[in-house]
């Protein structure tokens, strides 16, 4: 089977997640995973053990020979049916959480059709929607605790085989990070806690006034407003057209690439009910084109997922020409920097998109942003001390995680679940790919760059954005920070000037 025909099944199933056509998509990736897995990593040694070493990377490209040489120790024949049972725990885990069906608002649905409930107007449907996902979760404890316990263990024994000390360890190849060390993430999680979890609690202390509350409740956490958050005031056409305008200004091949495919089909942001919820961009190689994924409903958390996918487009548009897949696709560190980054740049233009709730937006974007980068780092500490420690119980996990949560000082004592432990259990991303997640907060410290850029010259600031989207994965994470002056998210100087000013723009915008 040819890589470009499974691209097209896993392009077909999320658009139509139910269409008989596709429902095997799943199996037929995991028959040839393996396969594919072994061929890659047959190139990889090639590349690796080619004689003319200098040569080589002249042509290929240091990074990429960098990858390689990562790469090439981490596939192994002997892990082949150790990787298909992995898989299998991981899709057993997402059946569990996300098939499960209950009765709310008098409708059937699963745990994700409860999140169109989280911001209504309405506080007691707000909180009954709220204690139904906590119901649901408590009772799936478990026997997720069950699935998790054995995907440890599958995990560690394939870090093992391939000579690594945990799956930790093994994860820290396997995503390619490249120039820096664990040591580097720690400082990160260091810098997070002393400068960007006081700014969450500024913006708590705020979200309180404008709530006249004394205690923000587990239903009203994201409900930042008491009149409702931001309201998206025009059509989904007219965001195409604004988007369309705002590209060509700054970049008149970028704003083709949006027209064209607007014009192909390559995005795709109908609201149909068998569609995938998540938002998804990929690389159509044949066609040197983008395609983009997402199921638009009129909420503004949706015109912030298709300015992001918007910024992977881009990228991948932008490095079309690069020679070799490893230098087209960057490593996750860096490729969130591209779809964050450009969520930023959009600022200037909010009003085209939210009018007079235009500063909603950004209070809440940016409540999100620092939320994330917050949980992002307490679920890297989660996952580095249950891969390092395969063997204690589920119930030391729980332990550990509220340790995590004390410690970071993030504590919710509104609701009885979240003295459990099990909060993390929810979160599928945390299951499927464990060490994920810090790339998203060493990506948004550097795209936040980007935030402070547009204030001075927005025509520098897109113009050092298409430059860096231009180099793919051509320059490793530290030489991107060096090369487009990105806030270093290992240094503590960086961190501490990056915490200051957005505690400047949250004043003025409040």
């Amino acid at each position: 089977m040819k890589l470009g025909t499974i691209i097209l099944l896993y392009i077909g199933y999320l658009k139509d997640i139910k269409n008989p056509k596709y429902l095997n998509t799943e199996k037929v990736i995991s028959k040839y995973e393996s396969i594919i897995d072994n061929l890659i990593n047959e190139y990889f040694k090639c590349l690796i053990n080619y004689k003319h070493k200098e040569e080589l990377i002249d042509y290929i490209g240091k990074r990429n020979y960098e990858i390689a040489s990562n790469q090439s120790i981490i596939v192994s024949n002997d892990i082949s049916k150790l990787k298909i049972r992995e898989k299998e725990l991981c899709m057993q885990y997402r059946k569990t959480l996300m098939s499960l069906k209950f009765v709310f608002d008098n409708k059937e649905m699963t745990l994700s059709g409860l999140s169109s409930y989280y911001n209504v107007s309405n506080e007691n449907l707000r909180k009954e929607s709220y204690d139904k996902r906590y119901e649901i979760l408590e009772s799936l404890e478990k026997e997720l605790d069950i699935i998790f316990d054995n995907l440890v263990k599958v995990r560690t024994e394939i870090a093992n085989k391939l000579n690594f000390n945990s799956y930790a360890d093994l994860c820290f190849v396997k995503m390619n990070r490249i120039g820096y060390t664990y040591a580097d993430l720690d400082l990160l999680k260091e810098n997070v806690r002393k400068y960007i979890v006081p700014i969450l609690n500024i913006l708590k202390e705020h979200q309180k006034e404008r709530l006249n509350v004394s205690n923000i409740s587990y239903y009203n956490k994201n409900y930042l407003f008491n009149d409702g958050n931001a309201i998206v005031r025009i059509s989904l056409e007219e965001i195409i057209s604004n988007i369309s305008k705002i590209l060509h200004k700054y970049n008149n091949e970028v704003g083709l690439m949006f027209d064209t495919m607007l014009k192909e089909g390559l995005i795709d942001l109908e609201d149909r009910e068998n569609k995938s919820s998540g938002g998804v961009t990929t690389y159509l190689p044949d066609y040197n084109m983008p395609i983009f994924i997402k199921k638009y409903i009129n909420l503004e958390a949706n015109v912030t997922s298709i300015f992001h996918e918007l910024g992977h487009s881009v990228q991948l548009y932008l490095s079309r020409n690069l020679l070799f897949h490893e230098n087209r696709w960057p490593t996750f560190d860096i490729c969130e920097i591209h779809s964050t980054s450009l969520e930023f740049l959009m600022y200037p233009f909010l009003n085209m998109f939210f009018k007079e709730d235009e500063n909603k937006y950004k209070i809440r974007h940016i409540t999100s942003v620092v939320s994330l980068i917050v949980s992002m780092c307490i679920s890297d500490d989660f996952q580095k001390y249950i891969y390092d420690n395969p063997n204690i119980s589920s119930d030391d996990r729980k332990e550990y995680w509220l340790y995590l949560i004390n410690k970071y000082g993030i504590k919710d004592n509104t609701h009885s679940y979240f003295d459990k432990g099990i909060e993390w259990q929810a979160d599928i991303n945390r299951i499927d790919d464990p060490f994920y997640g810090i790339d998203y907060a060493i990506s948004n410290i550097c795209a936040l760059s980007f935030y402070d850029r547009i204030n001075n010259n927005i025509e520098a600031a897109f113009s050092d954005y298409f430059d860096l989207c231009s180099k793919g994965n051509t320059l490793s994470l530290k030489r991107i920070i060096k090369k487009y002056r990105l806030n270093n998210p290992f240094d503590s100087n960086d961190i501490k000037n990056l915490s200051d000013n957005i505690i400047k723009e949250i004043e003025k915008i409040i």
